[in-house]
């Protein structure tokens, strides 16, 4: 019985999980903007190949000088096809 009440607790665990996960995707997949951390994740390249990907002609925006840089999605989608 107490094995039966672990595994469900555990189900119940694994879903709650889950579903957080989902959202978080849902959430990133929407975002048509990316810092450049969420760049370097979300495609898991370094910092490095980043900087270099820029130099090669990727587009960003830098709305104030020593701000965010910010990577429109569609855009480095794009550029790494290429």
């Amino acid at each position: 019985m107490k094995r039966d009440v672990e595994m469900y607790k555990l189900k119940v665990y694994t879903i709650k999980k889950l579903k957080a996960l989902q959202r978080l995707i849902e959430e990133n997949q929407q975002k048509d903007w990316l810092t450049v951390n969420e760049v370097i994740e979300d495609f898991n390249i370094s910092r490095k190949t980043f900087d270099r990907l820029r130099e090669k002609g990727l587009k960003v925006s830098q709305p104030k000088r020593n701000g965010k840089i910010l990577v429109e999605r569609r855009e480095i989608v794009n550029f790494l096809n290429r």
